[in-house]
């Protein structure tokens, strides 16, 4: 399935998609080359159109390839722990399923990430960043949708688990941001 149809489906009509994305033979590889990067790529290349508006592109290209660096490596070293824990919600541990749940769940934030390219905008800005908590809540009901075709976790264990995975992507989010801060500073402090 194309890329656009895909994107479309999991967002209007999630409960007939999952389980075709369930079945489909996948890698690690074919998910991020045809639908982790190009789709991860939105909200950097928004940020970066809107810092190149201010006459920041230095700044912003910086920004942009961090935050697109973290958002590929946070995807997998989350699906990585969705699917060491589905066994223990009575689901099974598939790296390939779990890329597959969190890539597809987090479709919704992606596409909403094309509203940083109003950051300097103030007004505005609050309006895209009330997008970004409404996709944020809706990838969190496409995991709990999700969860039970892709990861096998049985329906009535699927909300204690998202509510695990929700808490699990905020300690990663926190930890790589934690080392982020330190390569950034540490980087500052050397071209100083």
């Amino acid at each position: 399935m194309d890329i656009t149809s895909r994107v479309k489906n999991i967002l209007r009509t999630p409960k007939t998609e999952w389980p075709l994305i369930a079945g489909e033979p996948a890698s690690v590889g074919s998910l991020y080359n045809g639908y982790i990067v190009p789709l991860a790529a939105i909200g950097p290349i928004a940020m970066l159109v809107a810092f190149t508006a201010r006459g920041a592109f230095g700044g912003g290209i910086f920004f942009a390839v961090m935050q697109y660096v973290f958002s590929l490596i946070s995807v997998y070293i989350t699906a990585l722990i969705f699917s060491t824990l589905a066994p223990s919600f009575g689901g099974r541990d598939d790296l390939v399923q779990g890329l597959k749940l969190t890539a597809h769940a987090t479709t919704a934030v992606w596409i909403a990430a094309a509203s940083r390219i109003l950051v300097f905008i103030p007004v505005i800005w609050v309006l895209a960043s009330l997008l970004m908590l409404v996709a944020a809540i809706y990838t969190i009901y496409l995991f709990y949708l999700g969860a039970p075709f892709v990861l096998a976790i049985p329906e009535d264990r699927a909300a204690v688990f998202t509510l695990v995975a929700v808490v699990v992507v905020i300690v990663v989010y926190l930890v790589l941001t934690y080392l982020l801060g330190l390569i950034i500073g540490g980087g500052m402090m050397m071209a100083m």
